[in-house]
């Protein structure tokens, strides 16, 4: 069971790190105009990954 945790705890630390730079990208936007252009491209990128298309 000890292997198991531990990979849980890499997938944890890895969704916190990911958190954190994204934070980082969002504190660089110049101006409200640049920071939702940001929040958008990170809600695709994120969205993108479960999009299915059925035809």
């Amino acid at each position: 069971m000890t292997p198991i945790f531990k990979y849980l705890q890499k997938i944890i630390d890895t969704k916190k790190q990911n958190l954190s730079l994204d934070e980082q990208y969002l504190a660089k936007s110049v101006d409200l105009y640049d920071l939702e252009r940001r929040q958008k491209e990170l809600d695709n990128k994120n969205t993108s990954n479960f999009n299915i298309r059925l035809r």
